[in-house]
């Protein structure tokens, strides 16, 4: 298949590079700077996704589209509102366009379990959305937009559970590894904290090939099979990191817990997650 791959640049967006550039022409966005690349099945376009496509430095045929980008400023709302609006739901729509002019097959999302809120049971792809700020309502917004594509091309939305890895930087896993470095305080809400299960990229880039090669369409929660408190979590690295974590309890604020059911990943998709969560926060540890 011959695939542009948005966010190509990213935590996951390189990884995913590296796994599919074996079977597939891949043309893939960046931004700022060119990636040094002597892989020849892909090319390389910088395109800004805050302004319309520059459609003429864009392939005639396109089979897929893979979109991972996101605004940079997705934590500063109301600063950067406008970024975030325009990279996440229109850049969303010009692709979209795109997509449905060149004639794609398959057109595969990547949003945020975030979406759905807090929960004391496990979000299930048909639950009610209420997302609590205005990044994940750009995801939804997203969601929503590309339904309506559905009578021109196959879609897939993966709604990703906290995903972690070596080399992530600003995400949940590696601020707790370095407040945990620093002794600065982790703010642990209720006892124990919201409970997540979060689940290793190199096993949440899987659920990408059987999209792409499979007529499946629809919602996945990409989620672990690991079920743990943020405090648990913290105790955790503090283990690898060889320092106990310092705790700040907000004990009257409990908004619930963020999990999401992997079901439909693991009986349509195949994907069963392999990297234990204690293996998966040792290799962050030490390769940082």
């Amino acid at each position: 298949m011959r695939l542009l791959i948005t966010g190509a640049t990213g935590f996951m967006g390189s990884r995913i590079i590296s796994d599919l550039a074996a079977h597939h022409h891949l043309f893939a966005f960046y931004h700022e700077n060119r990636p040094i690349s002597n892989n020849q099945e892909v090319t390389w376009i910088r395109q800004d996704l805050s302004r319309p496509l520059e459609e003429k430095d864009l392939p005639e045929k396109v089979d897929g589209i893979i979109h991972l980008a996101q605004s940079k400023y997705y934590r500063n709302f109301p600063e950067k509102g406008e970024d975030i609006f325009t990279v996440n739901i229109e850049g969303t729509f010009h692709l979209l366009e795109f997509g449905r002019k060149r004639g794609i097959k398959k057109f595969v999302y990547a949003s945020s379990g975030g979406i759905y809120g807090y929960s004391y049971e496990k979000f299930i792809e048909t639950d009610i959305i209420n997302p609590v700020n205005f990044y994940l309502t750009s995801k939804y917004s997203s969601e929503l937009l590309i339904g309506n594509y559905n009578p021109y091309f196959s879609t897939v939305v993966f709604r990703f559970f906290f995903v972690y890895g070596p080399e992530q930087r600003g995400m949940l896993i590696p601020r707790l590894i370095e407040n945990i470095r620093k002794g600065e305080p982790i703010i642990i809400h209720g006892k124990s904290g919201v409970r997540i299960n979060p689940i290793h990229v190199k096993d949440a880039i899987k659920a990408f090939p059987p999209s792409l090669e499979t007529p499946v369409s629809g919602v996945f929660n990409i989620a672990g099979d690991e079920v743990v408190s943020i405090k648990e979590l913290s105790e955790r690295i503090g283990k690898w990191v060889g320092r106990e974590p310092v705790f700040v309890y907000e004990k009257n604020i409990v908004p619930g817990d963020i999990i999401g059911d992997n079901s439909r990943m693991k009986s349509v998709l195949g994907v069963i997650p392999e990297i234990h969560l204690n293996e998966g926060i040792a290799e962050v540890v030490k390769l940082g």
